[in-house]
């Protein structure tokens, strides 16, 4: 137990009083090290929480796209005639992180995912990964789906454009 000094009588009084047993004076307390330690780290803690559910990596609402495969793959696809940075930039700004309904031929199923063809030229213009992990589970090559998803990569001449929280619809 430590001893200070009352800021009224001057009488030395315990830590632990709440208030000076000569004038009554209350006492007031005084924050320890390792208590101001605790409160910086609390709000540094605070503030990371806070910065990370109102500024998260990904944005928590997405734009709809009524856009056709037809539509993106002509402007970003191998057909387009644009440059490459442009493509990237029609593609980010246009169609990244928007939700898109599709409609194909299922080239490779998966629980989880499925690759389907667009345009019937037998090869894999998009890759969904399902919000539901089983959502694929009954899927047969060669049936026609549509699926909604969120549009993640743009596809090229060999890679398909990849999608996630894909619901088959």
């Amino acid at each position: 137990m430590a001893l200070i000094k009352c800021k009224e009588c001057s009488n030395a009084i315990s830590t632990k009083a709440e208030k000076c047993p000569q004038c009554g004076s209350p006492v007031k307390k005084k924050i320890t090290t390792s208590q101001w330690v605790l409160l910086v780290l609390f709000a540094f803690g605070g503030i990371a929480f806070l910065n990370e559910r109102h500024s998260p990596s990904e944005p928590t609402q997405y734009s709809v796209s009524n856009a056709t495969y037809s539509d993106v793959t002509s402007k970003t696809g191998c057909e387009s005639k644009y440059s490459d940075a442009k493509k990237s930039d029609i593609f980010d700004s246009d169609y990244k992180n928007h939700w898109l309904t599709w409609k194909g031929t299922v080239e490779l199923a998966d629980a989880s995912s499925a690759s389907l063809n667009l345009d019937g030229k037998g090869i894999q213009d998009l890759k969904v990964e399902f919000s539901n992990s089983n959502a694929g589970y009954n899927l047969n090559k060669g049936s026609v789906i549509t699926v909604k998803f969120l549009m993640k990569s743009s596809g090229g001449c060999i890679l398909p454009y990849s999608g996630t929280n894909g619901k088959i619809m």
